[in-house]
């Protein structure tokens, strides 16, 4: 008799099918029986090694892929109050009735940023007036209107950095009133500019210039706006100045960080839905390997949708779970991909907070899971601990590391310092749109110890490349290189 074996995917995507003739002889079940859970056993064992040679590490470029187009977080803070102010959704309202007396408005915000500009660094001023400049280059030829503003913002600023930058002593003011005044010289020099610059106030002329500026950018539909709101209103700035709030005690800011990173959570969830509706077979993610593991920096429940769960790590947090402050529980956020965000702040997670208790500590602080972009980055759980923990594991197991739009930000040095103590004797392809350019390259020597000396011009999947031992520093988006072919696996 003939028995017709089918193991239908046994946590492998693939199929062992086994045709064995029996002779009703119990030596041939018992031979059956023992083939059969060995090559089992020997296929788990084989799943487990296969997955630890392959490691995918997802940044937040990937999520910038024409087809998801999911906003960077310099211009998050437009298209999160674009959202807010949609009469379509009740974020808005649902948070201010959660918190009490909240004071957080985005002029106020705004007004508060262009305070705060008259005591910037120089390289901040000069960075922001190169940022300008950049936009001002690719604008249309007949855009006489953009490229006017452009100009007032470049020679306003200009004139602030020109301020800034004389103050400061130089060599031979300094040696000067060392000579003048020999014996308490130190005394005299206690600061390295003759203007404090944190007391300067910026003109009415140059404030409103700003602020009109900035209410545009939060229009999100010009270019010259976008670039300077992309700087002085940084959501990722905005939350971490507010979190800080959680550990000096501070009520407002503590509020405002909870208005903020719902606002932020809903937005986010929103996109991630609309962006699943459009196309459900997503551009990269749907090309993936299922039995591969990945590491992603991104919040986006993108990846988790098309490898399982156990496979994939968020290292900074996720759109599907939020915390207690007080208990540092992790809770799970269901159906991720339908729930309405207004109804779920209304419904879970207005209850689960309470802000009426003078005393902060007897107060219930609620917040998504989603880590602060600060350097020293704080523990929301015990989870994330072990996550990190783990995500250490897997770097150090990994044969073959591919890294996807990803730019080593020094945001996210935490991450950075466990790349450079375990890459040695792995195989590390890097993949991003300007791999050969300058900042990156040294980035990649800070990390890697990889002097941008010794890189050497490669091709790969048709894409400039450079290499340098076992790294490669590929020049391409997520989308156009196949990563399944990086890991020499199959589709």
């Amino acid at each position: 008799m003939l028995i017709y074996f089918n193991i239908l995917q046994y946590e492998l995507s693939l199929n062992l099918i086994i045709y064995v003739d029996l002779y009703h002889n119990i030596f041939d079940l018992m031979w059956l029986r023992i083939f059969l859970f060995d090559k089992i056993y020997e296929i788990i064992l084989t799943k487990g090694t296969f997955m630890g040679k392959h490691l995918l590490i997802t940044g937040a470029g990937v999520d910038r892929s024409e087809g998801i187009d999911f906003p960077l977080a310099n211009t998050l803070l437009a298209d999160v109050a674009g959202y807010l102010a949609d009469k379509d959704n009740c974020v808005d309202s649902e948070l201010r009735k959660m918190i009490p007396g909240l004071r957080f408005n985005f002029n106020n915000m705004i007004a508060r940023a262009v305070d705060k500009v008259a005591t910037r660094e120089i390289h901040e001023q000069k960075q922001m007036i190169q940022r300008v400049r950049e936009v001002l280059n690719n604008l249309e030829e007949n855009d006489d209107k953009n490229k006017k503003l452009a100009q007032l913002l470049i020679k306003l600023f200009e004139k602030l950095a020109t301020i800034a930058e004389q103050s400061y002593l130089d060599e031979e003011t300094e040696s000067l009133i060392r000579d003048v005044f020999p014996d308490d010289a130190d005394d005299i020099i206690d600061s390295d500019s003759i203007l404090d610059i944190h007391k300067l106030s910026l003109s009415d002329t140059f404030k409103l210039v700003l602020k009109r500026t900035l209410r545009m950018s939060l229009k999100g539909d010009n270019p010259i706006a976008r670039a300077i709101g992309a700087d002085l209103l940084n959501i990722e700035t905005l939350l971490i100045e507010k979190f800080l709030g959680f550990y000096n005690e501070n009520p407002a800011d503590i509020k405002n960080y909870i208005y903020i990173s719902w606002s932020l959570w809903a937005y986010l969830v929103h996109k991630q839905q609309e962006v699943i509706s459009k196309n459900p077979s997503l551009p990269f993610y749907s090309q993936l390997h299922k039995d591969i593991r990945a590491v992603t920096l991104n919040y986006t429940y993108f990846l988790e949708n098309q490898l399982t769960g156990n496979n994939v790590i968020y290292f900074h947090g996720g759109l599907a779970e939020y915390v207690r402050m007080d208990t540092r529980d992790l809770l799970n956020i269901e159906n991720i991909l339908s729930l309405n965000p207004s109804d779920f702040i209304r419904d879970v997670i207005a209850p689960s907070i309470n802000l009426n208790d003078y005393d902060i500590s007897k107060q219930v602080h609620t917040i998504p899971s989603l880590v602060p972009p600060l350097r020293l980055k704080p523990v929301l759980s015990n989870k994330y601990i072990e996550l990190w923990a783990k995500s250490t594991e897997w770097i150090k197991e990994a044969e073959h590391i591919v890294i996807i739009g990803y730019s080593f930000n020094n945001a996210d040095e935490h991450f950075n310092d466990i790349l450079r103590c375990y890459h040695n004797n792995k195989k590390i392809d890097i993949v991003v749109p300007h791999a050969d350019g300058d900042y990156f390259k040294n980035r990649i020597e800070k990390v890697f110890n990889i002097p941008q000396n010794q890189l050497t011009k490669v091709t790969v999947q048709n894409r400039s490349s450079l290499q340098c031992r076992n790294i490669r520093l590929i020049s391409a988006c997520a989308t156009e290189i196949d990563v399944s072919e990086l890991f020499g696996l199959g589709c």
